[in-house]
């Protein structure tokens, strides 16, 4: 180690090898990272003398004997996550191996693999800052090892300044290369999602709506949705065991099909508008829609209106979406109604009495649902997200005696007494709302904009119906950061979320401000895809025939790199001669003038020994020449008043060389 390694390069390879580690930490098995402690502490013990290298034999012993153990441990986690392991612990083993330049290129190299792999986890600016940071560490350990001994203002200096002539190539690139698709599918995670599920109950989404989590973000073609429209479809459930409401299996199969991309035929009207959604990675299939919604390409509809993705949303999605006036509805089948209607047979009398009394009184069962919500309105019913506990009953309990609940509680109950009165109904949760940012037009949609209301099937067609209209209708007016931004339960458990803070105009700012950041940053770096890169080129070529766009693109290919290389060479500057140069150039011309010329790949000393013979000088003069020549030149930890003073010397010989 010692022949090739000192402690400025070493510094920058445990500096890099640690980064690597944390940075991928929380995808890699804790066995992977005590290996690469180990690895780290053995390194360093080894280059203060105290442990040797590791031979041949125990490298190779550990070698086999840690892929096999990795590979038994993440075997069930597929095919990626065992590619991913073993290519980080071939980065500990060569770490632990470093013992020629040739080691330390394949350190590197399998770095920038890692940090490519990296990508794949993370998206996000710091994320990608993070990274930007691990391939500077890269870089500095081959600057390190290739640079000798330069000094630390130079060493950074150069280091940047590499970086930076690679930049508007990377840029250039980036725009211009084809996006291949991918080859492998991400590992979906054991707990498959994040943020709505594929059931609920009341309280559910109240829990949800605490926390401040970007959902999706959405942009308009045309003007925005009003605030009261913006209903954002996620799930339908038409199933009720007395305490949860769920798909029924008809549902679920038709979940299944779409997973297969099988999609349900809509009929649809005119299209009014179309939104770009940017989805934030959930883990799970569905896309969330507003009424009528059709979906691209990838992307499938449901019966219930619903979009789905043919593929688990691992990382930020990209979905273009077209809006529809109306939609045209097929009657129910008897299955169906069946279906729509059904209810557990025990459970909730006091409600169940409550509306057979209603129906006695001979009153319409819409005028019921009515005062129903009348009642939501009028009487003791408040919204809040922190409601009290139900029982078995919760529909009892919740009309009759705690009369304090979130969104699923107003829907849950209005469900049920509908569905006790022979209407058909179903429960639809997704999110409401939105903030609109108008200057940038998107509006971002958090997790606390979850939302559930419901559908009645009135006039062979779906007709919404939004209890907790009735009981906050400032929550569908303002959304829930307005209308509980001045209440303690909103947010309680975040107290720096910047969310809560929005009422500091600062603070606000900074809040809006990172969110345009993040928002032009999914868009046009995470989600830039091949209809973006199409659309972008032929902005910038509208007068260019397809004919020569390409050859168009590869001139500017190579005027770029053509721009690289001028940058770097910078022909146009004359090469500056050091000191020492101008002195030895002044020896070679004066002997040329008496018939010696310096010969192509002649060193110092072979001239001086042949001038000497053609000059009365003494020969131990021209020594002294080469010698303090050859000091100039290459000894690199040469003090400035050394190097002034030996200059000095040089130039005193060189006026006596040319007196003989």
């Amino acid at each position: 180690m010692k022949e090739f390694l000192n402690r400025f390069n070493l510094l920058f390879i445990i500096l890099t090898y640690i980064s690597m580690m944390s940075a991928l930490y929380e995808q890699i098995n804790p066995f992977l990272v005590l290996f690469g402690l180990l690895c780290s502490v053995w390194r360093i013990v080894n280059f203060y003398g105290r442990l040797p290298l590791l031979g041949r034999s125990w490298l190779n012993f550990i070698t086999i004997t840690s892929s096999l153990v990795t590979i038994v441990i993440v075997y069930p986690l597929g095919l990626f996550s065992i590619m991913l392991h073993l290519i980080m612990l071939g980065f500990s083993l060569k770490f632990l191996e470093l013992k020629s330049i040739r080691d330390v290129h394949v350190f590197v190299n399998t770095g920038f693999v890692l940090v490519a792999l990296f990508f794949i986890f993370h998206y996000s600016i710091a994320m990608a800052l993070v990274a930007a940071l691990l391939i500077l560490l890269l870089l500095a350990v081959l600057l390190s090892v290739h640079g000798g001994r330069l000094a630390g203002t130079h060493f950074l200096k150069l280091l940047l300044k590499s970086c930076l002539l690679s930049l508007p190539l990377a840029v250039l690139l980036f725009i211009v290369i084809p996006r291949l698709p991918s080859l492998w599918k991400m590992p979906l995670q054991q707990q498959a999602s994040t943020g709505l599920s594929d059931s609920v109950s009341p309280g559910q989404i109240a829990e949800l709506s605490r926390s401040s989590a970007l959902a999706f973000r959405a942009s308009f073609v045309g003007d925005p949705v009003p605030q009261s429209e913006r209903y954002w479809r996620v799930m339908t459930f038409d199933d009720f065991d007395g305490q949860t409401w769920s798909a029924s299996q008809s549902k679920k199969m038709q979940e299944q099909q779409a997973k297969q991309g099988l999609s349900v035929n809509l009929q649809l009207s005119t299209r009014k508008n179309s939104v770009d959604l940017i989805v934030e990675p959930h883990y799970n299939y569905w896309v969330p829609a507003l009424d009528y919604s059709e979906p691209g390409f990838g992307r499938v509809s449901l019966s219930d209106y619903a979009l789905r993705s043919t593929t688990p949303v691992v990382r930020r999605e990209h979905f273009e979406v077209d809006l529809y006036q109306q939609i045209e509805t097929k009657p129910l089948t008897t299955e169906e109604r069946q279906q729509l209607l059904s209810l557990p047979a025990q459970g909730n009398l006091k409600t169940q009495d409550w509306v057979a009394t209603k129906v006695k009184q001979g009153i319409d069962k819409q005028d019921i649902l009515k005062q129903l919500l009348n009642d939501f309105s009028t009487k003791n019913f408040r919204y809040t997200l922190k409601p009290p506990a139900l029982g078995i009953d919760h529909v009892d309990d919740f009309l009759f005696s705690t009369q304090a609940g979130f969104c699923v509680h107003y829907a849950s109950s209005y469900l049920y007494v509908a569905r006790l009165l022979g209407v058909p109904a179903r429960m639809v949760t997704g999110y409401l709302g939105g903030e609109w940012q108008a200057e940038n037009k998107f509006m971002s949609i958090r997790q606390y904009d979850a939302h559930a209301w419901v559908e009645i099937w009135q006039e062979d067609r779906w007709l919404r119906i939004d209890p907790t209209a009735y009981v906050a209708p400032e929550r569908i007016e303002w959304g829930l950061e307005q209308s509980l931004s001045n209440s303690d339960e909103f947010l309680a458990d975040e107290y720096f979320s910047l969310q809560k803070w929005r009422n500091i105009k600062l603070l606000n700012q900074l809040r809006t401000k990172i969110a345009q950041i993040d928002y032009l940053w999914a868009s046009w770096v995470i989600n830039y895809d091949n209809q973006k890169q199409l659309r972008l080129l032929q902005s910038w070529f509208t007068k260019v025939p397809w004919l020569n766009f390409f050859s168009t693109v590869l001139m500017i290919m190579l005027l770029l790199f053509l721009s690289v290389f001028l940058l770097i060479f910078k022909p146009w500057i004359r090469q500056k001669i050091n000191a020492e140069d101008k002195l030895y150039a002044q020896l070679q011309r004066y002997y040329s003038k008496r018939g010696l010329r310096r010969q192509k790949g002649q060193t110092v000393t072979d001239f001086c020994q042949l001038a000497s013979a053609k000059s009365s000088q003494p020969s131990t003069l021209f020594k002294s020449f080469s010698f303090k020549y050859n000091s100039l030149k290459y000894e690199v930890n040469l003090s400035a008043s050394e190097r002034k003073k030996r200059l000095k010397q040089l130039g005193f010989i060189c006026k006596q060389l040319q007196k003989g």
